[in-house]
């Protein structure tokens, strides 16, 4: 009798950068998104004024054969800001919702992972603040 077992390549995450809304007009309850390409939009009389303005960026190593499950959970509010709504790019993919099931196998060149959010501003933010509202982004093997 011969055990075979198999072993494949784990998963690496590495984060190139965090999501960066630049500067926003001060004292306006709204809602901005940024995209996963990185664009802000505004949903009222709120106004993106100026800075580097920047999705999420993972880049994803492991297995050439395993599917990948990717999610988002514990979303939490920081400064009156709400995010809210993520929206995720995996491997050049349109932008959707992120609760992805079945990924493409990162390879071990890797994938990208784009990804957008809305933050719901509450409007009492004063001039000069920052707001460092978080959530949680899973990966694992499907």
């Amino acid at each position: 009798m011969t055990a075979n077992i198999s072993f494949d390549t784990p998963l690496t995450l590495t984060k190139k950068n965090d999501i960066s809304f630049g500067t926003v007009k001060a004292g306006v309850a709204d809602t901005y998104t940024i995209s996963p390409a990185g664009n802000v939009s505004v949903a009222g009389a709120g106004q993106w004024l100026y800075g580097a303005k920047s999705a999420g960026n993972i880049t994803i190593m492991g297995s050439t054969a395993q599917t990948l499950n990717i999610s988002v959970s514990n979303y939490a509010a920081a400064g009156g800001v709400k995010p809210a709504n993520a929206k995720c790019s995996y491997g050049g993919d349109t932008s959707k919702p992120c609760s992805i099931t079945g990924a493409t196998a990162p390879g071990t060149t890797g994938k990208t992972l784009l990804i957008g959010i809305d933050a719901v501003v509450d409007g009492n933010q004063a001039v000069g603040s920052t707001a460092t509202p978080s959530f949680t982004v899973t990966i694992v093997y499907g």
